[in-house]
């Protein structure tokens, strides 16, 4: 093997052994990330759907919800404009909610374009809704082929539940929103260096 075989090799085993960026202990969240250059954050849960007859081990997909209570342009005053917790206590008024369907549950990165061939819905596995004061859908950022868009669990602790990851988005305004906003808020919607770490939480269907 010659040196730069030895030289590639080495890079690879260093890049496979590179400490993934994670979640400060002392945050308040367990989701925060950028959102067009604004810091965001929320309270996530992280749902593993089962039906009755399958066994827990059986269900190897993840479902991310994001909730926060951030003001945005064109909220209006009611009910708390000035309320901004990150519904960290669950007592809050959303009003963004971001999701991102059928992540594997398992170590690694996926990408959107992945998680879409599975579902017969597209440009669903990842949205962020804008929601207004009476609870209706004011905007809608849906996925649809820009990049990057992926999602990277880095850690799973079986003895918590706990998993961690990180996740970077390129959403684009869904334009089939009835009555969405039309008050200059960007077209789209961009979250970078996105991380996170949630307990797993077990959803039985009935």
């Amino acid at each position: 093997m010659n040196a730069i075989h030895y030289s590639l090799f080495f890079l690879l085993i260093s890049a496979g052994c590179t400490r993934q960026p994670s979640l400060p202990a002392s945050s308040p969240f367990n989701v925060t990330s950028r959102l067009n250059d604004s810091t965001w954050y929320g309270t996530g849960e992280l749902l593993r759907i089962k039906e009755p007859t399958q066994q827990l081990k059986q269900v190897r997909q993840l479902n991310l919800l994001v909730y926060t209570d951030i003001d945005y342009p064109g909220m209006g005053s009611e009910p708390n404009p000035n309320t901004t917790t990150g519904c960290v206590n669950g007592e809050c008024t959303r009003t963004q909610i971001l999701m991102i369907y059928t992540i594997p549950f398992k170590k690694g990165r996926t990408t959107l374009a992945k998680l879409n061939k599975r579902s017969p819905i597209k440009h669903e596995q990842a949205n962020l809704s804008y929601v207004g004061n009476s609870g209706g859908l004011a905007k809608r950022y849906i996925a649809q082929g820009a990049k990057p868009n992926w999602i990277r669990v880095t850690k799973i602790d079986q003895a918590t539940g706990v998993v961690e990851g990180r996740f970077s988005l390129s959403l684009k305004e869904d334009m089939t929103v009835y009555n969405r906003l039309a008050n200059g808020m960007p077209e789209t919607a961009q979250f970078r260096g996105g991380l996170f770490r949630i307990k797993v939480k077990d959803v039985i269907l009935k």
